[in-house]
């Protein structure tokens, strides 16, 4: 059986340049990523707690029957005589090695935060997992000095209110890792009928994460491949399968030149089907014009408003004793001048 083989070069060429596109996807996919990748991966977490009490000391009272009452208890105003607020903090789990220093500042303030004065500060170093502080509140010069400001604006700012400003840096090892926390926690303590407290717990929560190199792989076909791998295996195909696809361009050029002629001049006949003329030949003209394309062949038809004439592969454009004719450059002399 005699294969045709016009007929074979068109599919050959249109699977050699599928080839082309798969194996280049997953060339340059190779190409673009990276042999070794790092992960970061969780060693371990850890918590930051810090933890706002207090304990005070009462006058004689019916209500509480004692002396002493500390979180938990409401401070009525009216029955205290002294006040001291602790503060605790703690890292878990427990670092192998722990250094760092607080700082432990007390501001009066309106609850609005219209304006501060500092009454006081207090530092210290911290080489434990935990610690507790204790920091003295004397109501009654913090009281003397709000009636003072109110005074001297003639503005009542509200219930006295003194804010507590915690800010703890530590650097510790955990998980065999160096880390460096900071640590702050605020608090309002607003001296009314009763004395109130906000935001008296913080919790912070950490995570140490450690780099690892691993090996990097991609997918060819839902099958794993090493990067370095895939570039060889996706690489040899494409170059092999390029160089085929331009040698066949090259031998079959001008096969693939009036293929791609004949699909635009199809294309032009389709758009402009109501405008064109079939005829068997055209005869001697005194004037003949070349054209460089179809599109000069349809702008000639639209603005001298003449039909446009095909006779085997040319199209032209009659005006009078000129025609002008469009035949792909072939080497067709569908059209003398007349002698």
């Amino acid at each position: 059986m005699k294969v045709n083989r016009d007929k074979l070069l068109k599919p050959f060429a249109i699977l050699l340049l599928i080839c082309v596109v798969f194996s280049g996807f997953f060339f340059i996919q190779a190409i673009l990523s990276p042999e070794v990748v790092e992960k970061n991966v969780l060693v371990g977490e850890y918590t930051q707690v810090g933890k706002i009490d207090y304990s005070a000391k009462l006058k004689p009272n019916l209500i509480y029957g004692r002396d002493e009452i500390r979180r938990g208890d409401i401070v009525y105003s009216a029955l205290l005589e002294s006040m001291e607020v602790n503060y605790f903090f703690s890292v878990s789990p427990s670092p192998e090695k722990i250094n760092g220093s607080y700082t432990i500042t007390l501001l009066l303030t309106p609850l609005k935060g219209e304006w501060e004065k500092e009454l006081g500060k207090y530092r210290g170093e911290v080489d434990a997992s935990s610690f507790t502080i204790s920091v003295p509140l004397d109501w009654n010069p913090i009281l003397a000095m709000w009636k003072e400001i109110e005074n001297e604006t003639k503005y009542d700012f509200g219930d006295p209110n003194v804010r507590l400003i915690v800010d703890i840096g530590l650097n510790f090892s955990l998980f065999g890792s160096n880390v460096e926390e900071r640590f702050l926690q605020s608090s309002n303590i607003t001296y009314a009928k009763t004395i109130s407290f906000s935001e008296m717990d913080k919790i912070k929560k950490g995570a140490i994460y450690s780099k690892v190199s691993s090996t990097n792989t991609m997918r060819i076909f839902s099958f794993p491949v090493e990067v370095r791998d895939a570039r060889l295996i996706s690489g040899l195909p494409f170059f092999a399968f390029t160089c085929l696809l331009g040698l066949v361009g090259f031998v079959e050029r001008k096969k693939f030149a009036g293929y791609i002629s004949n699909r635009k001049e199809k294309s032009f006949e389709r758009k402009f089907r109501n405008r064109i003329v079939g005829i068997s030949d055209f005869p001697d003209y005194p004037k003949v014009f070349r054209v460089s394309s179809l599109r000069d062949v349809a702008k000639l038809s639209h603005e001298l408003e003449k039909p446009i004439l095909k006779a085997r592969n040319a199209f032209a454009v009659v005006d009078g004793d000129t025609i002008y004719v469009y035949d792909d450059n072939r080497g067709n002399n569908t059209i003398d001048r007349k002698k």
